[in-house]
């Protein structure tokens, strides 16, 4: 079946819609806030071109099917989104500026939803000089509270820098890499480093950067795609084109033994993942699938029954698609 999509508010700010999104949302979409969890709950899917939306699943009344309810986005639009503490997001816009929202709850009031607002992110260096260029990727940490992102000359193959920002207190630190990364999400592997795809498209590799003294080490090779539950623990691995998604821990991917927890293929009539999303504890997976005809598709798979897929959702009309999981 398909998920019914509720859509209160289209831009940040528009808080005068909110009493229309109430009445939507309460007789459209019934989000239970006294029911258990459904299996897709709390996932967050962004999605570009004609049906460019950002969308929170909740549960639904009687029904095992979950609703989603749609979000506004940031001016200027949003390429990309992750969860941190409470339920606030960072994004970073189109034109790679960087921006956090107020916190979501898919349970929450509808009002809330509908009037969402986001937020230009603030921060200065450790020499006091404000932050004045943004950045790409944003994740947030273990601890929910700063986040890493990619600063530099992504697509043109230039040198690269991780930024580490704590937007509550406002600072930021940038750790330079003296070389080109791949468009890949930095993905925490503890409170304190972060992993990093480098290398080519056809011979992908890592590096982990400890945040703390700003040291580069080799990480494993061959992945193309990285993401970790947010409590770091485990880690699902994409080589690329053709290949499945490996699930593993994350102290067993950095020790590079070869042991997996789980395995997704490919889908018939897909080629690749293009986005990789784990819950907080590391049992919901949430991929983007592309298409053979260019469309992507999201499903989710259950880590506690098998690694079995719960839900399929194609995503008519969209060029690209990012997934991400409220905590």
């Amino acid at each position: 079946m398909g998920i019914p999509l509720a859509t209160p508010a289209s831009r940040s700010g528009r808080r005068s819609a909110a009493t229309l999104a109430v009445l939507l949302l309460l007789s459209a979409c019934g989000a239970d806030a006294g029911a258990a969890e459904q299996p897709a709950e709390g996932l967050l899917i962004l999605t570009g071109g004609d049906a460019a939306e950002l969308v929170v699943l909740a549960k639904k009344k009687d029904s095992d099917d979950p609703v989603a309810i749609g979000l506004p986005t940031p001016d200027g639009g949003a390429a990309w989104i992750s969860a941190g503490k409470d339920g606030t997001l960072v994004g970073s816009t189109g034109g790679g500026a960087l921006v956090t929202s107020d916190p979501v709850d898919p349970r929450g009031a509808a009002a809330d939803l509908a009037g969402l607002e986001w937020q230009a992110v603030k921060a200065s260096d450790e020499s006091g000089q404000a932050l004045t260029t943004g950045g790409w990727f944003p994740t947030w940490d273990p601890g929910g509270q700063r986040f890493a992102a990619l600063r530099g000359d992504l697509l043109g193959g230039g040198d690269m820098s991780l930024l580490v920002i704590d937007p509550g207190e406002g600072k930021a630190t940038s750790i330079a890499l003296k070389r080109a990364l791949l468009a890949a999400a930095p993905a925490w592997l503890d409170g304190d480093r972060v992993a990093l795809v480098t290398g080519s498209s056809d011979e992908p590799a890592t590096i982990v950067v400890d945040t703390t003294n700003g040291k580069i080490s080799k990480g494993p090779a061959g992945e193309r795609r990285l993401a970790t539950s947010a409590n770091g623990s485990v880690i699902a691995a994409s080589a690329g084109p053709g290949t499945p998604i490996l699930l593993r821990s994350s102290r067993g991917w950095l020790a590079d033994d070869g042991t997996s927890t789980g395995s997704v293929e490919v889908p018939d009539g897909f080629v690749d993942a293009i986005s990789l999303a784990l819950d907080a504890t590391g049992r919901r997976l949430a991929i983007v699938w592309l298409g053979e005809d260019g469309e992507p598709r999201y499903d989710v798979h259950d880590g506690t029954d098998g690694w079995r897929r719960v839900l399929s959702q194609p995503l008519p009309g969209t060029s690209a698609a990012v997934s991400a999981w409220l905590r």
